[in-house]
């Protein structure tokens, strides 16, 4: 049983253009806790998301929603940039015919966009059926995580006019100032040409997200008190803190102007 999942809500959805959000970035940057709230949002919403997992190296995604459950992820046959890039046409025709969102994690795939994009542009795709693509670039405080989508974003495999480079101040080292520990980002040569054209957010470390993890439970579930795999639910404190943290994200979704890009 995924008691990760939950059923999406039965209310029709507001009118709303269909997204599809490719997580570009190094793994273990967060990209995945970024797409778990854009999906437990949106199908909270009444919004259909499919999920494509092709990070197999550390395949968050497909744990939190196991692949062959009615909502679940779905991956790749294998890393083999070949099969890679087939399934990602593939789910690309499956988000049209369903009429929903697709959220694409790929972890450090930019070889395999590489690829893809010689068969198939995804930006075009999505202007072909009246999708609306969206780049979200992930990254902690290493400057090689930035030199990473830096790379990514010059190339311009998925170029995009909606785009959001998200600083995740999760991964600052303990005792470390999260509004001083960027500051090497933001001296980086390529930070002001990239700033141009994308929208810069923070994401807050939320304190007890391996508890959250740990139980099993969803952002949403956490907050209403739901019991997780060990029949425990988060304890109040806790519970605030998601709370606070959902806010957070929520309110910055907003001041970015953002909110209608997300699936």
């Amino acid at each position: 049983m995924n008691i990760h999942s939950f059923e999406e809500a039965t209310e029709p959805a507001a009118a709303r253009t269909s997204v599809l959000a490719v997580r570009h970035g190094r793994g273990r940057t967060g990209g995945s806790t970024f797409l778990d709230l854009l999906i437990q949002r949106a199908r909270r919403a009444g919004r259909s998301v499919i999920i494509g997992d092709g990070d197999r190296g550390n395949a968050t995604l497909a744990n939190l929603y196991p692949p062959g459950d009615k909502f679940g992820a779905v991956q790749p046959r294998s890393d083999d940039i070949a099969d890679v890039s087939d399934w990602i046409t593939s789910l690309s025709g499956e988000m049209v015919e369903s009429g929903g969102s697709l959220v694409l994690d790929l972890g450090g795939g930019d070889r395999v966009l590489s690829e893809h994009s010689r068969a198939m542009a995804l930006p075009d795709f999505c202007e072909a059926f009246g999708w609306q693509p969206l780049a979200i670039y992930m990254i902690g405080p290493d400057a090689e995580d930035f030199e990473h989508v830096f790379k990514i974003f010059k190339a311009g495999y998925f170029k995009t006019e909606r785009a959001i480079l998200i600083m995740n101040e999760a991964l600052v080292r303990a005792g470390k100032n999260a509004s001083g520990a960027f500051d090497q980002i933001l001296d980086h040569p390529g930070y002001p040409e990239m700033i141009e054209s994308v929208r810069q957010m923070s994401m807050p470390r939320l304190e007890c997200m391996s508890v959250l993890r740990a139980s099993g439970l969803s952002f949403f579930d956490a907050i209403e008190n739901k019991h997780g795999v060990d029949g425990k639910r988060l304890n109040l404190g806790q519970q605030f803190q998601v709370r606070t943290w959902i806010n957070q994200m929520e309110k910055k979704f907003v001041t970015l102007g953002i909110e209608e890009w997300l699936p």
